[in-house]
């Protein structure tokens, strides 16, 4: 029986996809051998077919391309915000900590110092009260300081800053022991001093024990207490 080239034709991209049955494969093979029509078709078809193939091969390789920019961008975006996270955290951290805990030096004459009832007091903003004592227990250098939390959080209030001559002041001396204090003038840390103090962390509060460091301290001391300013002395009481 001979086919048509109609119905050949209708099989051919059928032919061309390769999901004909073998009988109408070997059918569409005998007439393309003898129709030069339906072979010129069929190469018409296998040529597009190749075209489709490549053109979605290309497309498919771009979106693959694209697929692994998208993830690199998505990639470096997400370090991006983790590093200003982390960033933004350690600014707040820092911000905070500079707020809370660095100390200003307060001028004397912000610290508002009188003499009330035989004690030295303040009516300054609340503020924190640094005081050092000279090796012989006779000298006592006084400064306040405060940081922005607390100069801005806190309520003004009286607070007494050293308890005067008639109040027993102890400390230890060189050996660890603890003992009154004679005190016969005190003195105002200046800013001068407040700076050489608070970088070179050389005055602390309880004198050394041993040699060396307790000599070293009478030194920075010194220098301190010549940069300060008197505000009491023994026989002439309060200066300010």
């Amino acid at each position: 029986m001979k086919i048509s080239c109609d119905v050949i034709r209708d099989l051919l991209p059928l032919y061309v996809d390769e999901v004909l049955s073998n009988d109408s494969k070997t059918l569409v093979d005998e007439h393309i051998e003898e129709c030069e029509n339906c072979s010129e078709e069929l190469k018409k078809l296998s040529v597009d077919e190749t075209y489709i193939n490549t053109v979605n091969n290309e497309n498919k390789s771009i979106y693959e391309s694209l697929n692994r920019i998208r993830k690199r961008i998505s990639l470096k975006i997400q370090l991006t915000i983790l590093i200003s996270v982390i960033f933004t955290a350690i600014v707040a951290v820092g911000a905070w900590d500079y707020y809370d805990n660095h100390r200003i030096y307060m001028p004397y004459k912000e610290a508002k110092i009188k003499w009330v009832k035989d004690s030295m007091q303040t009516s300054e903003k609340y503020r924190d009260v640094d005081r050092v004592i000279s090796s012989d227990g006779k000298t006592l250098i006084l400064v306040l300081n405060r940081t922005h939390r607390t100069n801005n959080d806190s309520i003004y209030s009286e607070q007494v800053i050293w308890k005067g001559p008639n109040r027993e002041y102890s400390y230890e001396d060189e050996k660890g022991e603890e003992k009154l204090a004679d005190i016969e003038e005190v003195y105002y840390m200046s800013s001068d001093a407040w700076e050489r103090y608070k970088e070179r962390e050389v005055l602390i509060y309880n004198i050394p024990q041993d040699e060396f460091n307790l000599e070293r301290y009478k030194r920075e001391f010194n220098v301190v207490k010549r940069k300060s300013k008197l505000i009491w002395t023994k026989s002439n009481g309060f200066i300010g």
